[in-house]
């Protein structure tokens, strides 16, 4: 067993060392994943803290916003509270008592007002009592509740007119009543809008959804964006029922102008925030928007679109990110409107975040550059070097002239399938050749002819032998072959059938000379000898050639 794993331990090791270009590869792999994976963590780090940022940024916005909003609906409660308060202990005077005997002497007309005091208060506007049949969640009843709801109504025009709409966030506040008649932050100009704001009154969702059936928790409703009637651009309005002891007086309802929250965006997001900020309703419907903001719709497709609007319903607040667009959204308390963050990659470059992880982009592009030209510095250098190598060990284990191998080179080759036929119980030959009168060749026609002799013969021996023998020059004009898994008579077949070959072929070693030659053959095997020394092999092989050269040359002895 341990014999086993050294044989495996070396050979692990061979192959490393006989495969270094494949250690240069997987060391080159394993920094650059290093590097890469380094890289993307902190890329990663970065583009959560890039997020983060974003989100808290919207946040702070969305955050300024809702106080904005929560100081208008806290003065919306304030007036229902005083509405209610009002008509719970109704107050009396001479000019309250004048206001509701007009009240009954103008009920008829199609249009009528009240002004408490001109200089003080609000008007009250309203409409005729036949006017009033055609609205169906109208009703005018004679009695202490319609002369209560009209008396707070006009203490709440003493407190009304004190309303700055150039301060307020909202840009009007109302009050409808159910028995025709309204006051307004905001007057009509006339008769003709008097009328044209009742009739829009009871189309509008704010109005209509204050019923008990339609809002029975009596909670703040929101509208959806529309248009303002009187050239007032995009509008929202918050409404709250006004009730007492059962019975629906009207709605307080309060405007806000997308004109003055894009206003509000633009002066409460930082200069420093990123993207651009847009403020939806609930049906992702554009409300504001920072100035120059190009729209949710405009930049995205309509799968896209679906996907956000969606994740919106899904989850107060989060973030998708679509192609070099990064959306981040935020739902406000108060309305369940949404504000949304869009921001580009250019944007994002530009921004702390986006510059700290260009450079470590860059950084690692020029990292990998360096790496990839180490890589093939050091595979350049390593390949001249296996090249060189090859080239020495070549010339250290072939002889030059023949491109066999060398004595020495093909002794341990010759020694080694000897040893291998040995454990696996196989007959092992070997065949010692020598050419006939090599050295009358070399003094007559010279060393170049003999140096034709020499490759001439080993080219016949190539092409003879077996691809698992192995041959060599082993003198100057001595050969051997070593034959793994042949018998004495296999072998004897071969080194007939070189000695034929090398007979029948002549060597051209000028364009006026042909030389014969032949050689002459020793025959040694295990099988006889009992034996696989490669050495004693070789020495009783090469005995049998010299019979071979004495008994005439050119033929094959395997006996003696």
């Amino acid at each position: 067993m341990a014999i086993r794993e050294s044989d495996a331990l070396n050979r692990t090791k061979e192959f490393w060392l006989l495969r270094p270009k494949t250690v240069i590869h997987i060391c080159f792999l394993l920094v650059f994943l290093f590097s890469t994976t380094l890289t993307w963590r902190e890329a990663m780090v970065l583009k959560n803290t890039y997020e983060v940022n974003q989100q808290i940024g919207l946040n702070t916005i969305t955050s300024g916003l809702e106080r904005q909003l929560q100081r208008s609906l806290d003065e919306l409660f304030f007036y229902r509270n005083m509405l209610v308060h009002a008509m719970q202990s109704p107050v009396e005077n001479d000019n309250i008592r004048k206001q509701l005997r007009l009240f009954q002497q103008l009920r008829s007309l199609s249009v009528w007002h009240l002004t408490p005091n001109i200089k003080r208060t609000m008007q009250l506007s309203g409409i005729s009592d036949d006017e009033l049949k055609l609205f169906p969640l109208m009703e005018r009843h004679d009695g202490e509740g319609m002369k209560n709801e009209l008396t707070a109504a006009m203490e709440m025009s003493f407190i009304l007119q004190l309303n700055d709409p150039n301060h307020n966030f909202h840009s009007r506040l109302w009050y409808i009543s159910r028995s025709g008649f309204f006051l307004s932050s905001k007057p009509p100009s006339d008769d003709k809008e008097t009328l044209e704001s009742f009739g829009l009154f009871m189309k509008r969702s704010y109005f209509t959804g204050m019923s008990p059936e339609l809002n029975p928790q009596r909670k703040t409703r929101w509208s959806r964006l529309y248009d303002g009637a009187f050239e007032e651009g995009k509008m929202v309005t918050a409404s709250l029922p006004v009730d007492l002891n059962g019975h629906w007086y009207g709605v307080l309802a309060m405007d806000f102008s997308a004109s003055r929250v894009s206003d509000f965006l633009q002066h409460v997001t930082p200069q420093s925030h990123l993207g651009s900020v847009q403020f939806y309703d609930r049906e992702m419907n554009l409300i504001a928007a920072s100035p120059g903001s190009p729209l949710i719709r405009e930049q995205l497709d309509a799968g896209e679109v679906n996907k956000l609007i969606k994740a919106v319903k899904k989850s107060k607040q989060g973030a998708l990110r679509f192609g070099t667009l990064f959306v981040s959204w935020v739902k406000t308390s108060n309305s369940e409107d949404v504000m949304v963050n869009v921001d580009t990659l250019k944007e994002g470059i530009q921004g702390e975040t986006g510059r700290v992880t260009l450079v470590l982009v860059l950084m690692w592009l020029l990292f990998s550059l360096v790496l990839v030209l180490s890589h093939q510095a050091l595979i350049t250098l390593v390949t001249r070097m296996l090249k060189l190598q090859e080239q020495l060990s070549w010339r250290a284990n072939y002889d030059g002239l023949t491109r066999m191998l060398n004595r020495s080179a093909f002794f341990e080759r010759a020694d080694e399938l000897a040893r291998g036929c040995q454990l696996k119980q196989q007959a092992f030959a070997l065949i010692q050749l020598d050419l006939d009168r090599f050295k009358l060749v070399n003094d007559t026609h010279g060393h170049q002819a003999g140096d034709r002799v020499l490759s001439h013969a080993a080219a016949i021996l190539q092409e003879t032998i077996r691809v698992k023998d192995a041959a060599g020059r082993v003198g100057g004009e001595e050969f051997c072959i070593a034959l793994p898994d042949t018998s004495k008579e296999e072998a004897i077949a071969i080194a007939d059938r070189v000695r034929e070959k090398l007979a029948k072929k002549q060597v051209p070693v000028s364009s006026t000379l042909l030389l014969h030659i032949t050689a002459s053959f020793g025959v040694a095997s295990s099988e006889e000898c009992g034996d696989y020394e490669f050495e004693s092999l070789q020495s009783v092989a090469d005995g049998r050639l010299y019979i071979a050269k004495e008994s005439g040359r050119n033929r094959v002895c395997s006996e003696g």
